[in-house]
């Protein structure tokens, strides 16, 4: 089983796709392990893909609580070291987002181009989905009985679903084989409500795309706004009719415009 360790923590990883295509970091969000990148996988199929189970999900050790997203950074450096991997794009959702914000901060050498997907700077200029809804979110998570249920609905749209069966298929099986456990969840939770890097963005000097769905009421799509405004180097993108995760919802779609992204000329001068 390919693992980094770091302080002690197993850290998980695979790799996908030729040894010869530039490599590409995916990183997931809060309590989503790297096989929910599944659907949209066919379409980043031009890339080596390096997957990684963040520290207190899926394969990977659930350490005690709080995490850092500096830490979750740190431990995508160690996987990127592992997998002998010197630099890479590196494309981040909702905390994995937060966390490629880190890593591109703290190892600007290992970051070529930068993907955010529904996510934010945190801090105080943030903007934060309405109290009910936050509640709403803690408790389709924590609480006992069928989370599939209450959860799905809140991140892929309605059309999709009726579309595409198969997506309720798979995180009712991934809810069976990868339970997330407690204290990994509250680890990430922390990592999550703790992340500000809003004063340090302009410090990120990659080239960087900004892409979420406007029909996201996890992390409202003005925060992908707000980043834009103040990274140096950044494009946006929203998928119209999307909601929060945005490569299960509209996978063909989220994979085209990060493809192209990726494989653009770097225009001279930069």
């Amino acid at each position: 089983m390919p693992e980094a360790v770091r302080g002690g923590c197993r850290i998980y990883y695979e790799l996908a796709g030729e040894a010869s295509a530039p490599p590409l970091v995916l990183v997931r969000g809060l309590g989503r392990s790297s096989r929910y990148w599944g659907p949209v996988l066919p379409e980043l199929r031009g890339f080596r893909l390096l997957l990684v189970d963040n520290r207190g999900v899926g394969r990977s050790d659930a350490t005690r609580p709080p995490y850092s997203t500096r830490q979750l950074a740190d431990d995508v450096a160690a996987v990127m070291d592992a997998a002998g991997i010197a630099r890479a794009h590196v494309f981040g959702m909702s905390l994995g987002g937060m966390i490629a914000q880190q890593l591109a901060l703290a190892y600007p050498e290992r970051v070529d181009r930068l993907v955010l997907g529904c996510t934010t700077p945190g801090g105080p200029r943030s903007h934060r989905p309405g109290a009910w809804t936050r509640v709403g979110q803690l408790r389709a998570a924590l609480s006992p009985g069928d989370r599939v249920a209450r959860i799905l609905p809140r991140l892929v749209s309605a059309a999709s679903l009726r579309a595409r069966p198969e997506i309720e298929a798979l995180w009712r099986e991934l809810a069976r084989t990868e339970p997330v456990a407690v204290t990994g969840f509250v680890g990430q939770l922390a990592a999550a409500g703790g992340h500000d890097v809003f004063h340090r963005l302009g410090d990120i000097r990659c080239r960087t795309l900004v892409i979420t769905g406007d029909d996201d009421d996890v992390i409202p799509h003005a925060n992908s706004r707000l980043l834009v405004d103040h990274l140096p180097e950044a494009v946006l993108e929203i998928l119209v009719g999307a909601k929060h995760d945005f490569t299960t919802d509209r996978p063909v779609d989220a994979g085209r415009v990060i493809t192209a992204f990726l494989h653009a000329p770097t225009v001279a001068g930069r």
